[in-house]
Order: structure tokens, then sequence, then C-alpha cells
């Protein structure tokens, strides 16, 4: 984990109101920025290969942009729901899952750590698991040509047998 991941833990750690200080401090810079914006503004916590996936990606640095000022426009709400699970039971076990599980990490993901993934791996049933843990790769640059094939799959699932 890196520093701004670390912090935002301690905070989910301190409890929400803590939580709300630490993202709602970090949501103005993300809130108007475009592509490059986010890089800079998430520094400490982007490989290189996601900012190159970012800055080289257009439609993806556009749409990730996007997506932190559509998140971030009303409240960081959503944003502190989801580190709040960093510390709470999710209210089942892994081996209580059945239905189809698609496990993408990459190895150079410093928001989520490589070995978080491949504890998963280890601990989901895995009759159920599609694995994927990817070297070389980050939290975003990871879907970058494999966008099709992880919709494909995706389908497949979803699809009623018959």
């Amino acid at each position: 984990m890196h520093e701004l991941d670390i912090d935002e833990f301690k905070a989910a750690e301190q409890g929400e109101p803590e939580l709300q200080k630490f993202c709602q401090a970090q949501r103005a810079g993300l809130l108007g920025a475009d592509a490059a914006g986010v890089v800079k503004e998430m520094s400490s916590i982007l490989p290189e290969v996601d900012a190159r996936a970012l800055l080289d990606n257009e439609a993806m640095g556009a749409d990730i942009a996007a997506s932190f000022q559509e998140a971030l426009k009303v409240s960081v709400d959503g944003w502190v729901d989801d580190d709040l699970e960093f510390i709470e039971p999710w209210g089942f076990e892994l081996s209580d899952i059945k239905v189809p599980v698609l496990l993408y990490q990459g190895s150079e993901d410093k928001m989520v750590p490589f070995a978080h993934g491949q504890w998963f791996a280890k601990h989901l049933p895995q009759e159920k698991l599609r694995k994927y843990l990817i070297e070389g790769q980050g939290h975003i640059s990871i879907f970058i040509g494999r966008e099709d094939s992880m919709i494909d799959e995706l389908l497949a699932i979803a699809k009623p047998s018959s």
C-alpha cells in the first residue's frame, strides 16, 4: 500500500467522520480534473502503467475523469461507503458464493495489493472462479485490450442456460 492509501485506510479505521474529512479534502482536485488532472491527483497511488493508460488512451482517460465528476458531484458518500467496507464484515463467507466470479488483478496495482488478488484466488470457490492475475498491469491498465473479452465473458455468464 502507498501513503495515500494508508492515510485513507487509517481514516476509515477512525470512523465515518474522519473518512468524510479525508475524502472531502481529495474531492475538489478530482471533481474538475481531466485525465492529466486525475493522474496528478492520484500520482501516489497510480503506477506508471496506469498513468500511461489514462494519458495515452484518450477515451479511457476521459471516461475515468467523467466518472469521478459524476461520482463526486453531490458528495463523497459513495466513496466513504466503499472505504468503510475495508473494515466491516461483508455479511457472507466466500464459501457461500454460488455464482461465477471473474477475478482480475494486476501485479502493479497500487490501490489493491496484488497479494489481495492472490488471496482471493486461493479462497474463492474454485469451481466458480475464473482468475486473471496479470503481471505488469495496474488497477486501470488491466482493462486495455481486454474490454471485449471481459464483456463477452460477463454476457456468457449472464446468459440463461437452456
